[in-house]
């Protein structure tokens, strides 16, 4: 039997670039919260968006964030810090071990950008998954990035995070 789970709009953020819409469904074993920028925003929007998110949540969260690339910032660190990494193979465009979805994982849990978005909340998990790469020169890296310009980095996927209070 098909089960369909309706999405139900618990705000809508007024970000300066855009609304957000913020959602939740109810699935098993918990329910789950989604941002729904209507455009890429920035840090201060998403971080927000995300605390009046939060404010709909109990002890335990689930927040389906999309695609890394509705927050341009979060995307662009993302290849940096991969530009960067010994452990992240720029010209086979791999990590050097494992799979792409827990290197991006375990990067974006220990990136202070990243985890500066939660607050008092923490972070029990991170899940990602579909990591879609680009060649250096078509991400926004600094001058002088330490990798060719065919170097082929992160730069999307779709993310969940799991917080606790």
């Amino acid at each position: 039997m098909l089960e369909l789970a309706l999405a139900t709009v618990l705000a809508v953020y007024p970000a300066p670039e855009c609304q957000v819409m913020l959602e939740a469904r109810e699935e098993v074993p918990h329910r789950v919260l989604r941002m729904r920028p209507s455009c890429p925003i920035g840090y201060a929007s998403t971080h927000a968006a995300l605390q009046t998110l939060l404010g709909h949540a109990g002890t335990e969260a689930r927040i389906n964030f999309g695609r890394i690339v509705e927050y341009p910032w979060l995307s662009a660190l993302l290849a940096q810090e991969a530009s960067g990494s010994r452990s992240w193979d720029a010209s086979a465009g791999r990590p050097r071990s494992g799979g792409e979805n827990p290197w991006v994982a375990r990067m974006l849990a220990r990136m202070p950008e990243f985890t500066a978005l939660f607050d008092s909340w923490q972070i029990a998990g991170i899940s990602v998954e579909k990591v879609l790469l680009k060649p250096a020169a078509q991400l926004p890296l600094a001058a002088g990035a330490p990798v060719p310009a065919n170097a082929r980095l992160p730069y999307d996927a779709i993310l969940w995070v799991t917080l606790r209070r």
